[in-house]
Formats: structure tokens, sequence, C-alpha cells
């Protein structure tokens, strides 16, 4: 028993702080498993937890039938039409107005069958010798009616053996424009007349009968002869 007693007394302290270091142990092992409990507690409610609210967030049913005071969608209104283009109004039309017939009528438009030749002799066909053509011809159907080519004064109606029918007219400068080959005069000495008056029609002229049917104008002032050509 003294034996024990002095074990005790000599060991004692030793004793003691392996009693010490036991009892930390124990007490460290009894709180390391009382967390481990406590999380394994903890982690199988929040697992419960989250299985009752997804059982409680899924619906029983389907639903069949919607719900009737949700409004239905309105439909986007239609874009507005544009409007129809008006027709712009139409320019007023000027109205028509007779246009003003012309100086010279078709038979003075063209360019004459034989030109003025001046003081150049030329050979006559239907005479058969050299002359002067002191005119200029210009193609004229038979039976075509005439119009002066300048307004004036009838002067003169004639009938000439060489050149046919032949009426003089003086115009404002004083020229004098002879018309050869008519046939039927339709004026007389004192008319006067203006690019629309009928002077007669296109007949014949004896001195030139070779080629086409044509009128003969002459143009003199003071005497002297002048290309009808360059006043038309």
């Amino acid at each position: 028993m003294n034996h024990i007693k002095q074990f005790f007394k000599e060991k004692g302290l030793y004793l003691f702080c392996l009693a010490m270091v036991f009892a930390a142990t124990a007490a460290g092992i009894l709180a390391l498993r009382s967390i481990v409990g406590n999380v394994a507690d903890l982690t199988r409610i929040r697992k419960e937890a989250l299985q009752d609210d997804s059982v409680w967030t899924q619906p029983d049913a389907a639903i069949d039938k919607p719900a009737e005071d949700v409004p239905k969608p309105t439909q986007t209104p239609a874009a507005a039409e544009k409007p129809a283009a008006t027709a712009a109004p139409e320019a007023a039309q000027t109205p028509a107005v007779d246009a003003p017939p012309a100086a010279r009528p078709g038979i003075w438009d063209a360019k004459p069958q034989a030109a003025f030749s001046g003081n150049e002799l030329v050979y006559s066909e239907t005479l058969g010798d050299w002359r002067t053509h002191n005119g200029a011809d210009y193609a004229a159907p038979a039976g075509e009616s005439v119009y002066p080519a300048k307004s004036g004064k009838v002067t003169s109606v004639t009938e000439d053996a060489l050149w046919g029918n032949v009426v003089e007219v003086e115009d404002a400068n004083g020229i004098t424009w002879r018309y050869c080959g008519l046939t039927a005069p339709a004026v007389k000495a004192g008319d006067s007349v203006t690019t629309t008056a009928t002077l007669g029609k296109a007949g014949a002229i004896p001195a030139e009968t070779s080629g086409e049917n044509h009128l003969h104008l002459e143009c003199i002032k003071d005497g002297a002869y002048l290309d009808p050509e360059g006043l038309l």
C-alpha cells in the first residue's frame, strides 16, 4: 500500500497530466461527434426542406381552362393607308389658234427646177437656142391652185404667146412679181391680194414645154430682173 502511495506521490504529477490529456481527448472526441451529428442533422433537415419545397412548387394538375379575366392581346392596327395620289390637274390648254397661212404656199417652198441665170446664157430645149433664163421654174401639177408669194396689188392680167396667162403683182417694196403659165386667172388689175388669195391654177408655158409641168416666176424692179429664189 505504501508502495502504491509512494508511486502516486512520485508519479502523481505525471498521472494528473495524463489524466488531463485523456480528459481533454475524450472531451474533444465527444465535441467532434456532437459537431458531426449536428452537421448530419442540418444536412438532413435541409434536404427535407428542399424536398418539401420542390413538392409544393409543382402544380397538382395541369390547368385545362385558362383564366377568363386575362385580356386578349389586341391586334396591331393596320398601317394607315396613304391617300391615293390625286391626279394633277391637266395644264390649261391654250385655245387652238388657227395658224396663219404660210407666206409661201407649197409651190414656192421647193427648190426651183431651173434657176435664174442672170446674164448667163442657157440652152432652151423647147426653143432650141441659147438665151438668158430671167426667172425661176417651180414644179406645179396642172390644175393646182396658185397663191402669191408676196402680198401686193395686181397691176396687170395678160396672155402671152410664149408665157401663157401672166398675172403681175407689185409688192410693198416696188418689186413686180410675174406669175407665168396660169390658166383661168382669178384676179384682175387693181385687186389687192394676200398670200391666201388664189391667182388662178397652174397651166402650161408654151416657151418651156419640156420637162415637168411648172410655173415660171420672174421678179422685176426698175427694169432689172432679180433672182426670185433670193427674194422668197
